[in-house]
């Protein structure tokens, strides 16, 4: 997914884990989800440690589990509904209140409310990321490497 690098851990303490992980941009970890930072949207993104994420990748999941938070079907709950459910409810003849918001049957049409260019793009793919659930990340310092 553009922006984002999608992982997979298979950790033998935490069972399989999905990842989203922002790529820096221009020197902002936020990457391509920066727009998001100051929205209810973006308070549900996860700042995880460089070193965490790098135990991860050298496979011990755990310290980054401690530092990620609820899990993706947890959080698309706590978007609130001014923010989630979809802005095209007025033109959509298929609107559905209960189904036309983030979670595991996002539909293909959705389009959050209250954002606008870059952001409702970052808003689709974290709700993307979510429904498919993956732990979205930002990834704050630098990691080290073993190899």
């Amino acid at each position: 997914m553009n922006g984002l690098h999608l992982m997979r851990f298979d950790d033998s303490e935490q069972g399989p884990i999905l990842l989203a992980v922002a790529v820096p941009r221009a020197g902002d970890p936020w990457g391509i989800l920066a727009p998001l930072r100051d929205t209810p949207w973006g308070d549900l993104v996860r700042e995880v440690s460089a070193e965490a994420m790098a135990h991860a990748r050298h496979g011990l999941a755990t310290p980054l589990m401690r530092e990620i938070g609820p899990n993706p079907s947890q959080l698309v709950r706590r978007v609130p509904l001014d923010h989630g459910v979809c802005s095209l409810r007025l033109e959509c003849l298929g609107f559905r209140p209960e189904a036309c918001l983030p979670g595991r049957k996002l539909p293909d049409c959705y389009q959050p409310p209250k954002l606008e260019g870059e952001a409702s793009e970052a808003a689709i793919k974290l709700a993307l990321c979510w429904m498919e659930g993956r732990y979205v990340v930002v990834v704050l310092g630098d990691e080290f490497n073993l190899l």
